[in-house]
């Protein structure tokens, strides 16, 4: 008996394998679902191949599979053509063994085919619990067919009575088990798509919410100094006034539509081997007036190491942190900014002293819309950050305390070493 209960669970496993591994190989991948039809059905036919390989032996004469259930599983689920096809994959492959059994095996076979045709459609509109209670009496019902057809056409045997206690009960139940689980992980596919999909619109909403606002705000206000300017008693000096005022709103808004457009396509159109020395100090000279205005020293650490990437947007994301890390220093401080090499990444640490962040903004940071910096912040800049980092391959570790400061650690893959001139005048080769 022991072995008899062996050999099912062999057949078992067969069974459930591709009901597990299939599904959750599919839906990683983009596949039509016409090829994901074929890939169901010709898995149905291997456990179908395997059951009849791996038969439970009742004695040297009577040998017994669990074939039926991906049959009926493929048919059902498959449709016309899958049952067909399963019919000859089982009778041709069943054809190479020989053996009294292979009368029965057309038998079963081709009323297994007639009966999947039949229901197929109807099959597919039932709910969960309808499909599994349909599939449990049609796998009953066939095996009990079997079981008479070989009282019927080989008399009565030793182990008959073993086949009712044993075979006919475990059949169905596997079949239960096998519908149950197949109808549950589908449905928690179907939960999952559900999620990602109501967080894609999620984020859509809140993006259009937001860029509307952004947008709007300095859109309003240059449109209401070039109203101004249509008094004609103004003075020159209001007037020079007026159009800076508005064309620093449009330069605000033209700045978050970019924010924005890198957001929603951080890909590198136009990737070139980029000096990391060279392009920080680009992005200091264009921030040392504001640094200089908030009384905000900056001191570097920097060796010219390579990375590959698109030198606006690394740029951008250089530029981006650093305003953030000055921006948190209203009343003066240090704003750090170190190169070094971490195994074969690089490492750019920027260090400042200010404000800091609490643990549950520091946990915040990065996604939609959230910013630290009240009305005056989008919550775009660190969101395209991640974003440019994440498109260059590399890592990004943000450590924060309040009123202490905050560091960012930026980790890039390294594609060349360059020899660099230390300070005490002697060239040393930074080897990787």
């Amino acid at each position: 008996m022991i072995e008899i209960l062996k050999d099912f669970l062999l057949n078992l496993f067969f069974i459930l394998l591709p009901i597990f591994i299939i599904p959750l190989w599919m839906e990683e991948r983009n596949i039509s679902e016409k090829i994901k039809h074929h890939i169901l059905t010709t898995s149905a036919a291997i456990a179908i191949i395997f059951c009849i390989t791996f038969p439970v032996s009742f004695d040297e004469e009577y040998m017994f599979d669990l074939r039926q259930i991906p049959f009926w599983l493929g048919g059902l689920y498959g449709g016309p053509f899958a049952s067909i096809f399963l019919c000859i994959v089982t009778i041709g492959y069943r054809s190479l063994f020989g053996g009294k059994g292979f009368i029965i095996t057309i038998i079963s076979a081709i009323f297994q085919t007639v009966i999947s045709v039949l229901l197929s459609k109807k099959f597919i509109t039932l709910s969960s619990k309808q499909k599994i209670l349909l599939s449990f009496v049609l796998s009953a019902f066939s095996g009990m067919l079997m079981i008479i057809m070989v009282r019927l056409l080989y008399g009565f045997s030793d182990f008959f009575w073993t086949m009712w206690l044993v075979y006919l009960p475990i059949q169905p139940l596997s079949m239960l088990l096998t519908c149950y689980l197949r109808e549950a992980l589908q449905a928690n596919i179907e939960v999952r798509k559900r999620i990602i999909r109501a967080e894609k619109m999620e984020v859509v909403s809140h993006l259009a919410a937001s860029i509307s606002h952004e947008v709007r705000n300095p859109l309003t206000a240059s449109r209401g100094f070039m109203q101004l300017l249509e008094q004609h008693h103004l003075p020159l000096e209001k007037r020079k006034e007026y159009i800076r005022i508005a064309i620093e709103e449009l330069d605000r808004a033209e700045a978050i539509i970019t924010d924005y457009l890198t957001f929603a396509k951080p890909a590198p159109e136009c990737v070139e081997k980029l000096n990391v020395k060279t392009e920080i100090e680009r992005v200091i000279d264009i921030l040392r007036p504001l640094a200089n205005m908030s009384s905000v020293e900056i001191q570097t650490s920097l060796i010219p190491f390579n990375v590959k990437g698109e030198r606006e947007k690394f740029q951008q994301c250089l530029l981006n942190i650093m305003k953030n890390a000055i921006e948190a220093m209203p009343n003066g401080g240090l704003l750090d900014i170190y190169v070094s090499l971490n195994k074969n990444n690089i490492l750019i640490r920027i260090s400042d002293t200010g404000v800091g962040m609490t643990r549950e903004q520091l946990e915040r940071l990065g996604e939609p819309y959230f910013t630290t910096k009240g009305t005056k912040g989008t919550g775009l800049g660190m969101m395209v950050v991640y974003r440019i980092i994440e498109s260059m391959n590399g890592t990004i570790q943000i450590t924060s305390e309040v009123n202490k400061g905050t560091q960012v650690s930026i980790y890039l893959p390294l594609i060349q070493s360059l020899p660099y001139t230390s300070s005490t005048g002697k060239e040393k080769i930074l080897a990787y």
